[in-house]
């Protein structure tokens, strides 16, 4: 394992360091404290070239927003929250919109806005941690609670990036973080993202209105939304049998559904994480030109898969390609989106008592 920093000032003058880590097998992860963001990952070739898998900026100062969250903590929640009304106990708290009349992402002042502080780097032979964290004073963008949140990556000399979020607060609110990497396994963002394939250990998926919030639950069946087994995205969309899916595809230029994930498993401790987790098979992600296979594993109960179907056309990236509309999917572990108001009985808060915790974890070869 090794490490390497360099510095980047940003248009505001904020000056602040960004660290790239590589494993014995030839991934390199690099990391932002700019929204605690994945900024590239990219895996060695055997031909000795480094190719970018997931949709990156050759600046990191780039605001994460103007490009689709690229790589960005999602939070204080990931997705949006119905008409900015977030309840607790018997009150409603109105947040502040920012999109039409819903808040996405956390609002205008949302996590991938902020430069995290960065606490420590650590590396070993085995693993680097690095470890970021950020604050959030009562009532930004309306969520209750001074908020203190930390966003631990570890990449393993197996491949395996782990990411642990973790938060605390004075007074109840609602946390829901989540990483928004996008991936193109094979490594050519001229190519479709819809060309590669797909399983997802889910049964149920969420159905979004107009303003793509979820309000229905249904099997996946029958659907262009089943991915029991491994299928690739363009030939699922393309085999389109029923009103419900082709509405739903039109909805969302694609894909931009929640799946409510199967039940956990217990998951072997790691070097880097000294207990059992009790994790879930999310999905698995796989290239059929390379063979080159993306597997992911989390805590949390919702993965949501989003095609990119409004990802900004022409946006420059690394290894001079041009961002498009699909060219890279994004595998979001999160809760269901507008959890509170579709299906309270499982909406959690995050108390003095019980801070929040999540774990993310993404196996490459």
């Amino acid at each position: 394992m090794k490490i390497n920093t360099q510095k980047f000032t940003d248009r505001s003058e904020n000056t602040y360091e960004v660290h790239e880590a590589t494993t014995n097998l030839g991934l390199t992860v690099t990391l932002s404290p700019l929204g605690a963001s994945i900024q590239k990952i990219a895996i060695r070739t055997v031909q000795g070239e480094y190719l970018s898998m997931a949709l990156s900026l050759p600046d990191p100062t780039v605001c994460l927003a103007d490009a689709g969250y690229a790589g960005a903590t999602l939070g204080p929640n990931a997705g949006r929250i119905r008409g900015s009304e977030l309840p607790i106990g018997k009150q409603i708290y109105h947040l502040t919109p920012n999109e039409g009349r819903h808040q996405l992402h956390g609002g205008p002042h949302n996590l991938s806005t902020i430069i995290w502080a960065t606490d420590s780097v650590t590396c070993t032979h085995d693993y680097v941690k690095i470890q970021f964290s950020s604050f959030q004073p009562d009532r930004m963008d309306g969520f209750p609670g001074n908020r203190t949140y930390r966003a631990v990556y570890t990449l393993d000399d197996t491949n395996w990036l782990t990411v642990e979020y973790s938060a605390r607060t004075d007074s109840p609110t609602y946390i829901n973080l989540s990483n928004h990497t996008y991936w193109n396994l094979s490594g050519d963002f001229s190519r479709s993202g819809l060309e590669q394939e797909l399983t997802v250990f889910s049964n149920n998926i969420s159905l979004l209105d107009t303003e793509f919030l979820p309000v229905d639950v249904i099997p996946v069946a029958g659907t262009a939304f089943d991915f029991r087994r491994p299928r690739r995205l363009d030939n699922a969309m393309r085999s389109l049998k029923d009103e419900c899916s082709r509405s739903q595809l039109h909805i969302g230029k694609g894909y931009n559904h929640a799946f409510l994930l199967n039940k956990p498993e217990p998951f072997r401790s790691i070097r880097s994480i000294r207990r059992t987790l009790p994790l879930k098979k999310a999905c698995v992600l796989r290239d059929p030109g390379s063979g080159r296979t993306l597997k992911v594993m989390t805590d949390a109960p919702v993965l949501v898969l989003y095609t990119g179907g409004f990802l900004q056309d022409g946006l420059f990236m690394s290894n001079n390609q041009y961002s498009r509309p699909s060219c890279a999917i994004a595998l979001e572990a999160q809760d269901l989106p507008d959890v509170m108001h579709i299906l309270p009985h499982a909406y959690r808060l995050t108390t003095p008592t019980e801070p929040f915790h999540r774990i993310i974890r993404f196996h490459l070869i």
